[in-house]
Parts: structure tokens; sequence; C-alpha cells
């Protein structure tokens, strides 16, 4: 059975909201062990600082990687080379010590983890790797000619 995701408002120590929906839930799941996880709510990353990241950052690069490494990748590309690098789980095997990264979706990202964590992250790689600096969305681009 898949996970059931219900948003509820706690008060007092109760939920005050969509409490028949959570009585369905737990009947569900009767005789069952489960997982309860309590996780704040947060807000989407707006489809601004999508098409920000999708038609500014990635452009930028797409062109970095093609200057330096000269191959030609696909946005899609480079965004896998960004969660690679910006957004991952380490993963480690006890007995060797080795570890691995595991790419974690940026889709899943609040606007809080996305403004403030992974996109200084891809800034930071962007620099260090690519010597590029990424934009902000308020700030005007220098072109040197």
């Amino acid at each position: 059975m898949k996970a059931i995701e219900i948003e509820t408002i706690i008060r007092e120590g109760k939920f005050r909201q969509n409490l028949d929906l959570i009585k369905q839930a737990a009947q569900k799941y009767e005789g069952k062990e489960i997982i309860v996880i309590f996780k704040r709510k947060y807000k989407k990353r707006s489809n601004y600082q999508n098409s920000f990241y999708w038609g500014v950052w990635i452009p930028i690069l797409q062109r970095a990687i093609h200057e330096t490494w000269g191959e030609i990748r696909s946005a899609e590309d480079v965004h896998d080379i960004i969660k690679m690098n910006c957004n991952y789980e380490e993963k480690i095997n006890e007995e060797t010590g080795s570890f691995i990264r595991v790419p974690q979706s940026s889709t899943k990202l609040n606007t809080y983890e996305w403004e403030n964590e992974f996109k200084q992250k891809i800034r930071q790689f962007a620099l260090d790797f690519f010597n590029v600096v990424l934009p902000e969305p308020n700030e005007q681009l220098k072109i040197d000619m």
C-alpha cells in the first residue's frame, strides 16, 4: 500500500483539520506496523523560481560545460550533474568505508531548501568547478566584450 499524506493543523496537541481522513487512513493500516512522520509543511518552489533555474542557470552551465569539457550536454544532463554534486544523499558501506552519492529529486525541496541551501550549493559548484558566477534573478549580467 502506498503512503498516505494528509495535511492537518495541530492546536493544543490535537489534530484540528481533516480528522475524518486521518481516522480513515488509520483504519486502512489496522493491525499493521506503521511509521508516523510529522513534518512541517512549506511552500513548494514557485513557477518563477523553476523557470529562472531552467531558463537562465541551466543554459549558463551548458555553455560552461561546453567551454570546459568541449561537450554539448542536454538541459537534463546538466540538471543530473547538479543533483549529483549539490543535492544528494551519501550511502556508506560500513565494512569498507567507501560511499556513493545518490542524487535526490529537487522537486521535493521546499522554498527554504531551494533558496537557502540548493541554490547556494549550485552557485558554489559553478564557481569552483567552472569559474562561473550564476546571477540572481534581480542581478544584471555583465558581459565582457
